[in-house]
């Protein structure tokens, strides 16, 4: 089997390098260089997550590097239907993510080409960030920063009455899967309340994954000092948290989303924000990336924001070439890869 493997400022050669040695394969790195900073392969992602993998461009270099592979292993290069054409002998499709945007799914299905993808890669890493995020958002440690780097010492914000021990907070759970489920697991340190809601899950299963208790969303948003989000979302899905859920929440509670922004109505968030229906608000991801001059956000006093950076370590990244090498590693021992996603 002739793997191609196309790396790029998230996965480069040094990490992707992991794919070689699979038994009786023939793998080649093939570097896209148009994708070889960190800007650019944000945009690729975010366009393909919003406008699918038809509208991501391909490369001239890039057809001519998988016409003869027998598999494709990517990281946000696109797979469209150019990719597809132009390597007629592909059967095996491998996304070092877990969402698989950049994959025309579709038409792999339609032309019996499997597609894998890197499922839990990064689960650790967002989970670390949301805990994080929250203690930021809460004790104020990124605007106290900003304030001595600006020459003030600044001990009273404005939240200063909202400013808990963790111990004595209740953080709700929406979704307790992978990444749910280690924020919980991390969370148990502090000794706060651990709220949980899946609609996929039975009730036993919620509370073995690490939560006290397992309830609706609605009483999880008016009874939770913190709001955190790791449920799928798909493109035109309806928003998770809109103005409705919005004002169910404590007008001192801290919504944090490092999952995806279409899980939230941003302008219900930014009013609730602006007229302090809520106590605040720390997001990684947004609608629009990087994020506008100008944008909201950028005037509100009470978020903590980071640019989309919560799946980004560089065991994250590793941990993706790890997981995809084993799915081809099961394909060559006659097993059907775990992580086939059509």
């Amino acid at each position: 089997m002739k793997i191609v493997c196309v790396c790029d400022a998230g996965v480069p050669e040094m990490l992707m390098k992991m794919m070689q040695g699979l038994p009786g394969c023939e793998v080649s790195l093939y570097t896209e260089k148009t994708l070889m900073d960190i800007k650019a392969i944000t945009m690729m992602g975010r366009n393909a997550e919003v406008n699918g993998a038809e509208s991501c461009p391909v490369t001239a270099e890039m057809l001519q590097a998988v016409r003869d592979a027998d598999a494709i292993v990517v990281h946000t290069a696109p797979v469209n239907r150019a990719v597809l054409d132009a390597a007629p002998a592909v059967k095996h499709i491998g996304v070092l993510r877990t969402g698989v945007e950049n994959v025309n799914v579709e038409l792999c299905s339609q032309r019996g080409i499997a597609v894998y993808n890197a499922d839990g890669r990064n689960a650790a890493a967002v989970a670390d960030q949301t805990v994080a995020m929250m203690l930021c958002e809460m004790r104020n440690i990124a605007r106290g920063h900003a304030a001595l780097m600006a020459g003030k010492w600044i001990k009273v914000f404005p939240n200063v009455y909202d400013s808990h021990d963790m111990a004595n907070c209740t953080v709700g759970i929406l979704g307790v899967g992978k990444i749910g489920s280690l924020v919980a697991r991390r969370l148990s340190g502090f000794g706060c309340r651990i709220l949980g809601c899946d609609p996929f899950l039975p009730e036993e299963e919620v509370l073995a994954r690490g939560c006290h208790e397992a309830v609706d969303k609605q009483t999880l948003l008016r009874r939770s000092d913190f709001v955190t989000m790791h449920m799928v979302y798909r493109e035109g899905d309806a928003p998770l948290i809109g103005a409705e859920e919005l004002a169910l929440m404590k007008k001192s509670a801290i919504l944090v989303n490092c999952a995806r922004a279409g899980l939230v109505d941003t302008q219900a968030l930014i009013a609730a924000l602006q007229e302090k229906r809520i106590g605040g608000a720390a997001i990684d991801v947004f609608d629009a990336e990087p994020l506008p001059e100008g944008h909201p956000f950028l005037s509100l006093p009470n978020v903590t924001l980071t640019p989309h950076s919560a799946g980004t370590t560089v065991d994250a990244f590793a941990n993706s070439v790890s997981i995809i090498r084993g799915q081809f590693q099961q394909l060559l021992d006659g097993r059907t890869p775990k992580n086939k996603v059509n």
